[in-house]
């Protein structure tokens, strides 16, 4: 979990990535390790999908949100995918197969590291964070939820997540059971997201492929945040209250 190859990973094969599950994934990737991983690419009407998903992979893995292991992928026509690893004992809910108290006992032995990523969520923001793109997953004794697919994220305007949004959704739906939602938690993590610095944020983007900030202005974001990080968490704060 939450580990990012240095190199990028060379894939073997790759298939079409099943549509009904995401509207966003369009393709699935294998390396020669036998490690499948989701692939996140360049799209023409999303040309900065896999730099979306980079920056808020390097967040959370600078403020102790946990993800799917990652990577820097190369794709068989030599071009360069963002890849999440594959949890392959991952539990992950869907109506279909997994009952509401379910889904809520998962919810509550895992309400830390969900209050980290509502925390992310919102500061970006993130309007599509619903039960489905959270897995969870046994560490020991302890269940761990791991946020991926920042797919609708925005960097990091508009603001705030829109009120109809599946994000805005679930956490007033969240908060309708207060046992599931830990509001300590949301504060550590947004008090370890403003504590990250311009220079932080510039170098996570800068450590991204280049063709993935193709028309992208570096320097514009690192100011944004320079500019209003602070305010921006605060903000976030208080709307996760409200």
């Amino acid at each position: 979990m939450s580990q990012m190859s240095l190199t990028p990973i060379e894939l073997v094969d790759e298939q079409p990535a099943d549509r009904t599950q995401s509207k966003d994934l369009l393709w699935v990737g294998l390396d020669e390790q036998d490690r499948r991983y989701a692939l996140k690419t360049v799209e023409p009407g999303h040309p900065h999908l896999p730099l979306t998903e980079w920056l808020c992979h390097q967040i959370c893995g600078a403020v102790g949100i946990v993800t799917p292991a990652y990577a820097i992928v190369k794709r068989l026509d030599g071009s360069e995918a963002f890849g999440s690893q594959w949890e392959v004992f991952a539990k992950q809910f869907s109506p279909a197969r997994v009952h509401e108290p379910e889904l809520m006992t998962w919810l509550a032995r895992a309400q830390n590291d969900l209050c980290g990523m509502f925390a992310l969520d919102v500061f970006m923001p993130n309007n599509d964070r619903h039960f489905g793109n959270i897995l969870f997953v046994d560490v020991g004794p302890r269940l761990r939820a791991l946020a991926f697919d920042w797919s609708r994220t925005e960097i990091f305007q508009p603001w705030p997540w829109r009120d109809d949004a599946p994000s805005a959704k679930n956490w007033r739906w969240l908060k309708a059971h207060p046992h599931l939602i830990n509001m300590a938690a949301v504060t550590s993590r947004l008090d370890r997201i403003k504590g990250l610095t311009a220079d932080q944020v510039r170098s996570f983007l800068m450590a991204a492929p280049e063709a993935w900030r193709d028309n992208f202005d570096c320097e514009q974001q690192a100011q944004w945040w320079a500019d209003n990080a602070v305010a921006r968490a605060d903000n976030a704060l208080k709307l996760l209250q409200s």
